[in-house]
């Protein structure tokens, strides 16, 4: 049986952010690393829960784009976590629990 969590954050990394530019005729991506960590530390914070997370690599940063990261808690239960883009100078995205 899934427990509900009710988790969300918005995250303005403007000192470290989330993405990866390459030269000026490539897109940005996503630092898929950074925001698994970012994501773990908003469970531990939020729900005291420590998760393993994965997120698909190499996401380009197009704002407003939606993806999913998957998250499993030390006791089985897993999480679907929603992904939003927002402003990619700033390296602005949000993520929720979704499932």
């Amino acid at each position: 049986m899934r427990k509900s969590i009710a988790l969300a954050l918005a995250v303005p990394l403007a000192a470290s952010p989330l993405l990866v530019v390459g030269p000026a005729s490539a897109q940005s991506t996503v630092k898929e690393v950074k925001l698994e960590n970012s994501i773990r530390r908003g469970f531990k914070q939020q729900a005291g829960k420590s998760v393993t997370v994965n997120c698909p690599s190499k996401v380009t940063w197009v704002k407003g784009k939606i993806f999913y990261c998957k998250a499993k808690a030390g006791d089985g239960t897993k999480y679907r976590v929603q992904v939003k883009l927002g402003n990619e100078a700033a390296g602005n995205l949000r993520w929720k629990v979704v499932a």
